[in-house]
């Protein structure tokens, strides 16, 4: 009798076990629908949208021409026939945006037309493909097959090759996202989930916990779960007005909270790991030097070799972003020297005066240096008598002469 009794009271305490697993389980399945459904719907064009250059968004990089109301027009290409224009592709995945197309007013069939890009992981190569041109003003090409074309797309546009006997007209330039089906949202999903997320300059106040424009953010996808769960939970007898039912409704909710928290816990090692192999067993300089800004960090050391032993009166930073990251960064290493920011072009001579440094953050469009007269010359007529100390890929430090 006691047997039958300590039975029945187990099966009294495991059916709201029970039905917190079956709901979790149908909330898990009816998430999963629902994202599916809505993605082969449709909702893939509202998550990641056409990425359209129309003639504004683009540049000249190679020709001579400029904005007109058709869109960007090319009247002389450059050296070797070549002209080129380009936009930002705003970092896609190369894994979804497969289709480009393109409208080229005035192509005709001896032109050769190539598309060209950059990633974010390799922003300094440039990949090529040859399109097909028949003569037609527009056209489509799929890049799935370009083995090349993988990662984030950072820079894209078009090369045209051949003389021109009339004005080409560069209306717009398209990447189209491709229709995913079950398996493909599945992997994506994997994918995402298990993306590393590496340090950044905010990770000390904020976690993405998963890529630019994810197609399954961990936190909305565990929001959806649960709240799913709760729906089954109830439908299954476990309203919440019933007796101890907040405990179910909470073990639902804390189960959420410890799937983001056992990802994150995750991200955090694969960091840890990171860290420990960049920087364990070094200190002081070598830690800068293994570290994201390492190879600017290096510049700058040789710089401050150039420098006097005892704080400069005065070192003007002069970048294209005067008040931006890398020049904070170029006063803050050189310190205790008095840098001082916020410098377009070099100083003219009066605001710096003999004795003073100049240094120049590349690229600075313009400005040149002259051996032979010792001078620093830019457009607009400027010049200072200066002696260049050091000059480097990413800059140059120099020391302001008497006239």
């Amino acid at each position: 009798m006691s047997w039958i009794m300590q039975s029945s009271w187990m099966a009294d305490r495991l059916r709201p076990v029970g039905r917190v697993i079956a709901a979790t389980v149908c909330g898990f399945l009816a998430t999963a629908l629902v994202l599916v459904l809505f993605y082969r719907a449709g909702g893939l064009e509202e998550v990641m949208p056409p990425v359209v250059l129309a003639g504004e968004a683009l540049q000249l990089a190679r020709g001579e021409g400029g904005q007109t109301p058709a869109g960007l027009e090319i009247r002389k290409s450059g050296a070797q026939g070549l002209s080129s224009v380009q936009g930002s592709a705003r970092m896609v995945r190369a894994s979804i945006y497969h289709r480009v197309s393109w409208q080229v007013d005035g192509l005709e069939s001896g032109h050769k037309l190539r598309l060209i890009w950059s990633t974010l992981a390799e922003p300094d190569t440039v990949r090529e493909v040859l399109l097909p041109v028949v003569g037609a003003a527009s056209g489509t090409f799929d890049l799935a097959t370009q083995p090349s074309w993988r990662g984030r797309i950072a820079v894209i546009g078009l090369v045209i090759q051949g003389s021109l006997a009339r004005p080409l007209v560069v209306r717009r330039l398209e990447l189209v996202p491709k229709m995913l089906g079950v398996a493909e949202l599945a992997r994506m999903a994997l994918t995402e989930w298990t993306a590393f997320e590496d340090w950044s300059q905010r990770s000390i106040n904020f976690t993405a916990g998963a890529p630019l424009d994810a197609l399954f953010p961990p936190v909305l996808i565990v929001a959806l779960w649960v709240g799913f769960s709760m729906v089954f939970l109830a439908l299954f007898g476990q309203t919440p007005r019933a007796l101890g039912a907040w405990k179910s409704y909470a073990a639902l909710f804390l189960l959420g909270w410890l799937v983001l928290d056992v990802r994150w816990q995750w991200d955090l090692s694969q960091r840890l790991v990171k860290t420990e192999t960049l920087f364990a067993g070094k200190t002081g300089d070598e830690r800068t030097l293994a570290g994201a800004e390492g190879e600017f960090y290096q510049f700058l050391l040789e710089v401050r070799r150039r420098l006097p032993r005892e704080p400069v009166r005065r070192l003007f930073i002069v970048s294209t972003t005067p008040g931006g990251y890398w020049a904070g960064r170029a006063r803050y290493h050189l310190l205790p020297h008095n840098g001082y920011m916020g410098f377009l072009q070099p100083p003219a001579v009066g605001t710096a005066r003999p004795g003073d440094y100049v240094l120049i953050l590349s690229p600075l469009p313009g400005v040149r240096y002259d051996r032979e007269r010792r001078l620093l010359m830019w457009a607009g007529g400027g010049q200072l008598p200066a002696e260049r100390l050091y000059a480097a890929e990413l800059g140059a430090v120099l020391r302001v002469l008497g006239e």
